[in-house]
């Protein structure tokens, strides 16, 4: 019997350890006789007790280092997709919104005031908005929520 066919029967004896199969399957390569795997020779000893150390061993190895953070980093992504990348596009619409701002947009102030905007500026970040015909009051642009979108026209009231 040559190492290369003892070597390869028990790559077989460990696969079938891990599958949990019972019985042997048939194999292209030839079993090594029974006079050579008898318990009484030290070959066939060392060759059931590797097989029973390495099934035993594979049971009890601790997982391996990578697969205790892998819980961490799925936490990690979620909060990422659901959290913060939704927040970022917002914050990008909002600054893009703020800088289309122009004269005489309506729009709605963070504090709820609603008006128009008389005067941006020459730096850009204060904004006078005309919220009556006597009555302009200063902000800072960012103060500024959205656009507003006039309602009465797509309410549709019309005199009939």
């Amino acid at each position: 019997m040559n190492w290369f066919s003892v070597y390869v029967r028990m790559c077989e004896l460990l696969l079938m350890l891990q599958d949990g199969a019972a019985q042997p399957t048939a194999t292209a390569v030839e079993s090594p006789p029974a006079a050579a795997v008898t318990s009484g020779s030290p070959l066939g000893e060392g060759i059931a007790d590797a097989t029973k150390n390495l099934g035993n061993a594979a049971k009890d190895a601790p997982p391996p280092p990578w697969m205790q953070f892998l819980p961490f980093i799925a936490i990690g992504l979620f909060f990422y997709f659901i959290l913060l990348r939704p927040q970022q596009a917002e914050q990008r619409r909002r600054k893009e919104l703020l800088t289309l701002l122009k004269k005489n947009d309506k729009v709605v102030t963070t504090g709820g005031m609603i008006g128009t905007i008389a005067d941006i500026s020459s730096d850009g970040t204060r904004v006078t908005l005309r919220v009556d015909d006597n009555t302009r009051i200063k902000f800072l642009r960012s103060a500024i929520q959205e656009p507003l979108k006039d309602t009465t026209e797509s309410n549709g009231s019309s005199a009939t």
